[in-house]
């Protein structure tokens, strides 16, 4: 009996000698959480980029980049051009490089054959006889380009007045900082119709550097089954991710909070008007008579009457129908192919294999609709560079 009662004492000692241990432990760590709460939070009031609306968003797209919802100015930023291929970006070059003549970074301007391919400094030149369109010496199209670019301090140096890229997440880290930020515009195209442009461009072109001759002997949905490894492009762009990369519905989110936040949005199949809100951010008066030549050689239209003061008219006054200055495309780089229509297995498979694509260009053109406000407010800074 007596080693009973000793052997349930002994048990009962152990049970609150335990019992005191757990609560200490719990104690400590209520103490070291409590410590690193305070140690986190200020860290995350420090990291401004989590805050509620940018939760998503990476720190080089919150810090290196823009907000559309902040007044240009052109000290402390830096136009940068999305080239998404197929989607209208040769026809944005051709009109702000070769038609309003500014100062343009892309791929040309690194040629060995103009000689500033070794340049150790930023140099803007003239590359073509009887023209004063002007390039820089880098090329903004690869990394390799991109990271020389770095090297030589392209964004610093200002001699550039707009960036073309196709790479927008390895330029946006690597070319700009706290100090000198991108501001970002692109043209945006329907998945499926740039997909299936593309397959029928590249079997003929035989000045790309993608020229794929042996496209001819496939139908568009065996190309699409088998032969198609952009899929899903725009979000794996965005991300920084390889065309081979898999991506899911959280790519998906952080892409459009980027977009939303840091992207002014052109539509390819309105291409004037995205020009128009362009030039706005830009500084480039829509009425400006080198503007309004611009858009007569290559919409057909002429932008925005003259008027005093120019930016009280606030609407363009083209002088051809609406339809034909939404069929305005750069015809040196288009190329005329069958419609796919929707419904069909070719549509329907490229739908499914780019669904986060799909999803995202149909936010876009919400935005192009919610960010004409936005861009008409900024007529007040706006200053003339044209």
């Amino acid at each position: 009996m007596r080693k009973s009662s000793e052997s349930n004492r002994l048990r009962i000692r152990l049970i609150l000698a335990g019992a005191i241990a757990i609560s200490i432990r719990s104690t400590l760590d209520s103490s070291i959480t409590s410590r690193r709460s305070l140690r986190v939070s200020s860290s995350i009031k420090d990291a401004r980029y989590l805050h509620e609306t940018d939760s998503t968003m990476p720190p080089w797209a919150h810090f290196n980049l823009k907000s559309v919802h902040q007044k240009p100015e052109r000290e402390t930023e830096t136009p940068i051009f999305w080239h998404i291929p197929k989607c209208g970006g040769t026809t944005a070059k051709r009109f702000y490089g070769d038609c309003l003549e500014l100062t343009l970074s892309n791929r040309l301007g690194a040629s060995p054959k103009y000689g500033h391919d070794k340049d150790t400094e930023i140099v803007a030149f003239a590359p073509f006889p009887n023209s004063s369109q002007k390039l820089v010496n880098v090329d903004t199209t690869t990394e390799e380009g991109i990271l020389r670019a770095k090297e030589l301090g392209l964004v610093q140096s200002k001699k550039a007045d707009m960036i073309f890229t196709s790479d927008i997440n390895f330029a946006a880290q690597n070319l700009f900082d706290r100090l000198n930020k991108g501001r970002v515009f692109a043209f945006f195209r329907h998945p499926i119709d740039r997909l299936v442009s593309k397959f029928y461009y590249l079997q003929t072109a035989t000045w790309e550097n993608t020229y794929r001759p042996e496209w001819k002997d496939l139908t568009l949905l065996e190309w699409a089954k088998d032969h198609n490894a952009d899929e899903n492009h725009m979000v794996k762009k965005i991300l920084g991710k390889k065309l081979n990369d898999p991506v899911d519905i959280g790519d998906l989110i952080v892409a459009k909070e980027i977009v939303r936040h840091k992207f002014f949005v052109g539509k390819m199949d309105d291409m004037e008007e995205s020009i128009k809100r362009f030039n706005i951010v830009l500084g480039i008066k829509n009425s400006a008579v080198k503007t309004r030549q611009c858009f007569n050689e290559y919409f057909g239209s002429e932008g925005e009457k003259d008027t005093t003061p120019p930016d009280d008219k606030k609407d363009s006054e083209p002088t051809a129908s609406e339809e034909d200055r939404r069929k305005a495309t750069d015809k040196k780089n288009s190329h005329a192919h069958p419609k796919v229509e929707e419904g069909s297995p070719e549509w329907e498979l490229l739908a499914e294999r780019n669904s986060l694509d799909m999803i995202l260009y149909n936010y876009i053109q919400l935005l192009f609709s919610q960010q004409k406000n936005i861009i008409e407010g900024y007529r007040d800074w706006n200053t003339a560079v044209a």
